[in-house]
């Protein structure tokens, strides 16, 4: 397990510990240490999510469920709204808003959600042949890392992209069917 695994396994569970922590001491003197600290480690993943983001299959996972928890918490937040008082007119505007928040929030669930369950829960595509190509897409910091094989392009990480670019071997591949990221790869004899 390298480092980047190591940490990407750790994050669910440090948020809920973090947020046990943050209940248990709930009005006491103890909150506003409690508090900083988990404000520090919050603020550590974040930084880390920011190097560490596509260096592990689990990290690629974190990040597809930080997105199912960011769309619930956006659909929730419209559920402790107050009545709406006031004109029909302002009633209208208001109304509108949070249908619309509803349906971001909705939107940003479901697409992550759907990632998930396609690349868990369906069986994954097999690929087996030689890498023909490796590039990057996008930006140089938020580049997706690509790989051809036999004809079709997949997802991976950046350790495995390294390793697929400089080498070009004969490969099988498990790609998820929902993200097309490489879950697991086995090397074949040229």
């Amino acid at each position: 397990m390298t480092t980047a695994e190591f940490i990407a396994a750790c994050v669910w569970p440090s948020i809920l510990v973090s947020a046990f922590a943050l209940l248990k001491a709930r009005n006491t003197a103890a909150f506003p240490f409690v508090g900083k600290i988990v404000l520090a480690l919050g603020l550590t993943y974040i930084g880390l999510l920011r190097f560490y983001d596509k260096s592990s299959i689990i990290a690629v996972n974190d990040v597809h469920v930080g997105l199912v928890v960011l769309g619930l918490i956006i659909v929730g937040s419209q559920l402790r709204q107050p009545p709406l008082y006031g004109s029909w007119r302002d009633q209208a505007k208001a109304f509108a808003s949070m249908i619309l928040i509803v349906l971001l929030g909705s939107g940003l669930a479901w697409y992550a959600g759907r990632m998930l369950f396609l690349d868990h829960l369906t069986s994954r595509l097999v690929i087996e042949g030689r890498v023909d190509r490796a590039w990057r897409s996008g930006s140089r910091r938020k580049a997706d890392y690509l790989v051809r094989i036999a004809g079709q392009p997949v997802k991976v990480t950046a350790p495995l992209y390294e390793r697929l670019e400089t080498f070009r071997p004969m490969v099988r591949v498990e790609v998820g069917r929902g993200s097309n990221y490489v879950y697991d790869i086995e090397y074949l004899a040229n």
